[in-house]
């Protein structure tokens, strides 16, 4: 009893220290981590602090570079750690929720973090609130003089939103009610914590409900990873919106509320296309599993009410210069730590450009067909048993395999996609489960310099790890995720873990 004491202790420990050293230097002045910040944005508050009795506030250029990693890859083992405790059951889930609410809420202190993409959706927000104009046809860069529009990302500004009708709205209604960046930034970092803390909640209690044995992993999963932390809640990413949806959908599925499920996906869905994989094998389980004489009015009934939600939000912005919707956008887009980036790289230097095609080519095939794979599984009778989960953890089960496969197999992979399928790891086969930690470890030491103007050389050198080091890596993942995949469908087994692990 002792050991475990001892060993949940020093894990806890370490997360804090982890987590707290981090901070630290992110909240440093011209810190490594923080990208262009609005006026008035700067740091301060306790972290500032912190950072200037470390001593770290008063380091710079290429040392301040080196303990930028240092802490990224410090809290990233300390969240290994916290798990492998976790996973054992050594330590309690009021102790991991504590940490973890209290982690979200101290991100509020730190400054923007990672990424620029929060510019981008006040810019799209202005579009509709100032402008009255489209953000699917018109760009930040139509309107130079707004404030926002010096700060969005270079390869953003000429970019029309690619993010769903019902994000758009949304960003709308918060430009139009704040007024100055700083304030809107502030407001989205606020929602984006919102949906991390709403997420956490419904992790712990649907975790409590099936396994709640994991129920601390599950939650220490998500809410302690500090890819979600540093890189999604920090820099107010909209992909917390969607794992919101996600973790929503399988707690009203656990107790059997399809319509209320198929709705809060709906809307992860039209806040970013991602949630439309999950929508799917949802649609798909509500109507297969019914006797055959009441499928068609199931199907009438629930795709009538996605339909109806999808045509509210998205008939304001209708038009035929892109009637996706960003989507072709979108799909035009190559992330330079994806999977199939670097094979299309590969096989461009071996082969030129068809080969490259070719490659792209096929991981749009092996994810359709992972999609259709996932779809006719849960339309099995055995994928539904009777029960008091009402067999949802199978479907949910589902879900986590296929954002994983659309974060791995897709054309674009950056760190806060993970947040997608994390709410469900705890519902995964040892293998996609440590895939999915796995890489998010990996990419939460990814951005060490996120912008290339203030540190040039450490940011050419994050590029280079990325492709060199971190991208073959995922790959490798990747590989042994659908092998595993593959082995699972011969021998019929199901896509949640045993009880067992």
């Amino acid at each position: 009893m002792r050991k475990l004491l001892a060993s949940s202790v020093t894990a806890v420990a370490l997360m804090l220290v982890g987590l707290l050293f981090e901070a630290a230097v992110a909240a440093a002045p011209l810190s490594p981590l923080q990208p262009v910040l609005a006026p008035g944005a700067g740091p301060a508050g306790p972290f500032a602090w912190l950072a200037r009795v470390l001593g770290v506030a008063s380091v710079h250029g290429n040392a301040l570079v080196g303990l930028s990693l240092a802490a990224l890859v410090l809290s990233a083992a300390a969240f290994l750690r916290l798990l492998q405790v976790g996973w054992r059951g050594e330590v309690s889930l009021r102790l991991v929720l504590g940490l973890a609410v209290g982690a979200n809420l101290a991100i509020l202190f730190l400054p923007l973090l990672a990424s620029r993409d929060v510019y981008s959706y006040i810019g799209y927000g202005n579009i509709i609130s100032l402008h009255h104009m489209n953000p699917y046809v018109q760009t930040p860069a139509d309107f130079p003089r707004d404030a926002v529009a010096l700060l969005v990302g270079p390869k953003w500004l000429g970019t029309p939103a690619v993010y769903g009708p019902a994000f758009s709205s949304l960003s709308g209604i918060v430009t139009r009610i704040i007024t100055g960046v700083a304030g809107q930034v502030a407001a989205f970092r606020v929602l984006a914590v919102g949906a991390s803390l709403g997420t956490i909640a419904l992790i712990a209690s649907s975790a409590r409900r099936v396994r709640p044995e994991l129920a601390a992993f599950a939650v220490a999963a998500f809410g302690l990873n500090p890819v979600v932390l540093f890189q999604s809640v920090a820099s107010g990413h909209n992909d917390l919106l969607v794992a919101l949806a996600v973790a929503a959908a399988f707690a009203f599925m656990l107790r059997g509320r399809e319509l209320p499920a198929v709705a809060v996906l709906t809307l992860g869905a039209l806040m970013k296309a991602t949630g439309g994989i999950p929508l799917l094998l949802l649609l798909v389980w509500c109507v297969a599993r019914r006797p055959a004489g009441e499928r068609a009015r199931a199907a009438a009934g629930r795709i009538g009410l996605a339909a109806a939600i999808a045509l509210g939000f998205a008939v304001p912005f209708f038009q035929l210069h892109d009637p996706t919707l960003g989507m072709v956008e979108l799909a035009g887009h190559q992330g330079w730590l994806a999977p199939s980036r670097l094979l299309a790289r590969l096989g461009e230097a071996v082969g030129g450009g068809a080969v490259a095609g070719a490659v792209r080519v096929i991981f749009a095939t092996v994810l359709l067909a992972a999609i259709v794979v996932l779809a006719r599984h849960v339309a099995l009778p055995a994928a539904a048993p009777a029960g008091r989960d009402h067999g949802a953890p199978e479907l949910g089960a589902g879900w986590g395999w296929s954002l994983l496969l659309l974060m791995l197999l897709g054309p674009v992979l950056l760190p806060w996609y993970v947040v997608w399928g994390l709410p469900l790891v705890w519902l995964l086969p040892r293998v996609p489960r440590w895939v999915l930690l796995g890489v998010s470890t990996a990419l939460a030491v990814s951005q060490f310099a996120a912008e290339p103007d203030r540190y040039p050389h450490a940011y050419n050198a994050n590029i280079l790890v990325g492709h060199y080091v971190i991208a073959p890596l995922v790959t490798l993942a990747l590989v042994l995720l659908l092998l595993d995949g593959v082995r699972r469908l011969r021998a019929g087994a199901g896509l949640r873990a045993a009880d067992g692990g």
